[in-house]
């Protein structure tokens, strides 16, 4: 009998959080313009998935950080370096990242 593991399903916010974290990573603008683009991150909460208030605030979040890399591609990579910032550590922590790497550093230690 073949052994079935349930795997949890990662949220839409942290889905689109990693696609747009991914594009940001590779350094290629056209494919951070196409993932803006043609993603589902949209200011429209109509097309967002009925889910909690949480996940809707997280969608707010992802939102808002979408905008500001629109706007940092429509000055041609111009921006305020702090507001960069915020946005990519906000987006690591909506994909999930950071805490994975904080679990991947507390094991190298023998937590």
């Amino acid at each position: 009998m073949p052994i079935t593991m349930k795997m949890k399903s990662a949220a839409a916010s942290e889905h689109h959080a990693r696609l747009l974290l991914s594009a940001w990573n590779s350094g290629d603008l056209r494919r951070l313009q196409d993932t803006l683009t043609h993603s589902a991150i949209s200011g429209e909460p109509a097309g967002w998935p009925l889910t909690g208030e949480d996940e809707r605030e997280r969608l707010e979040m992802l939102v808002t950080i979408a905008d500001a890399m629109r706007n940092w591609l429509r000055r041609g990579g111009i921006a305020p370096t702090e507001d960069l910032q915020v946005s990519v550590k906000l987006l690591r922590h909506l994909a999930g990242i950071e805490s994975l790497w904080r679990e991947k550093r507390g094991l190298g230690r023998g937590n």
